[in-house]
């Protein structure tokens, strides 16, 4: 089997209510689609979620430029879509920071495998470890009544914890920790999401003020490059610490295990560069008897389909519960059982149910793209693109 043709389709998912990170207000989610074409007539199908400039650096252009002149000709046409360890780690070293594309391409080639020898892909990666997936939600509103709301919902559906996102301002995230603690009680874990949006002395005041309402963990309460500022506050404070954006190269992962900088990780697949990298990122962090969470960058169906199957099949993912809810968030639902998902880019999207996700069965990720509506969705102003052998 050989690569023959690979296709990328710039897309933009609107949420049904926008994001709120660090006080900006985010309207859609930007992923790129990629289908690669075999002489077999296999087609892998892939999304990576969000390409956000701001977040990981890889946007809509940058993504699909990086695959158009560098990944198509010069390491996937006329390749066995089935070798994905040496193509992943040619694409690997032949950039940096440029693992959101990369992670696209390595679903979709674990799609085309799956098909071809009809297994799911948790099948490829080891098996099913973890079938039923307990899940925390990201709580991403604008005013404090619209927080508490959504917590009470969350938990009212089943969400074993809550995340709160930085509002922008210590004090708003103090208002908003202080009303939802007082809202689900004490049973209820409840965490903070920063995004690296404080500065040291911002981080080790505020914590030592959540102290009191029981955190189980603040992630990534500072800048991505100060490992060394997330190593000295985990002295000074007894909230426990995770690393999200620090961690985005298996090499960051050892410097921060080194360091003594981290409680826990923060995996997201597309951000350490698809499912054979993750493999080996969440093998350093278990190797230091560390916990990993996975989140989302809030793609679609496509996207968090190849998530589930990674963390149903890994063992070590099986400790904490995941924030793998892409299509929750873009569709502003709970579950998608008595809340069904019809318009998303894939035709099926992973149970959500009572708080647990559960992969897809079928072969590959276990879903195919919504051709129909793909071509309402193509970004303004861009055009889908197609390298051929």
């Amino acid at each position: 089997m050989k690569i023959t043709k690979i296709e990328c389709i710039p897309v933009i998912l609107k949420y049904k209510r926008p994001n709120i990170m660090g006080g900006r207000v985010i309207p859609a989610s930007e992923p790129v689609i990629i289908k690669i074409h075999t002489d077999e007539g296999i087609v892998g199908v892939a999304e990576a979620g969000h390409a956000s400039l701001g977040y990981i650096g890889e946007g809509q252009d940058s993504a699909m430029g990086v695959i158009n002149n560098l990944f198509g000709p010069g390491v996937l046409l006329g390749e066995d879509p089935c070798n994905i360890e040496k193509l992943v780690s040619r694409m690997y070293r032949m950039t940096k920071h440029n693992n959101q594309a990369i992670a696209g391409i390595d679903f979709a080639l674990h799609d085309i495998v799956g098909k071809k020898l009809g297994v799911p892909v948790y099948m490829l990666l080891g098996g099913l470890s973890n079938p039923k997936i307990p899940l925390g939600i990201v709580i991403t509103r604008p005013s404090t009544d619209e927080v508490v709301a959504t917590s009470i919902g969350a938990v009212k559906a089943g969400f074993k914890s809550i995340k709160l996102k930085h509002t922008g301002t210590v004090e708003g995230d103090l208002v908003n920790i202080e009303a939802v603690r007082e809202a689900v009680g004490y049973d209820v874990r409840i965490g903070m999401d920063i995004n690296g949006g404080w500065d040291y002395f911002e981080a080790l005041g505020a914590l030592k003020k959540m102290e009191k309402y029981n955190l189980f963990t603040c992630e990534q309460p500072l800048p991505w490059w100060d490992i060394d500022g997330l190593a000295r506050l985990r002295r000074q404070v007894s909230v426990p610490i995770t690393a999200d954006e620090s961690a985005a190269e298996l090499n960051h992962v050892i410097q921060i295990i080194q360091k003594n900088a981290a409680d826990c990780f923060f995996i997201k697949i597309a951000k350490v560069g698809g499912l054979t990298m993750a493999k080996k990122w969440v093998s350093i962090a278990q190797a230091a008897n560390i916990p990993v969470m996975c989140g989302c960058l809030c793609g679609s169906g496509l996207e968090s389909s190849a998530q589930t199957h990674f963390i149903a099949a890994i063992d070590w993912m099986g400790r904490l519960e995941h924030e793998n809810n892409g299509p929750l968030h873009i569709h502003d639902v709970y579950d998608t059982v008595s809340q069904p998902i019809t318009d998303d880019l894939a035709v099926t999207v992973p149970r959500y149910e009572g708080g647990y996700l559960y992969p897809l069965e079928g072969p590959g990720l276990g879903t195919e793209l919504n051709e129909d509506l793909v071509k309402e969705l193509i970004t303004p102003g861009k055009k889908p693109t197609v390298i051929e052998k």
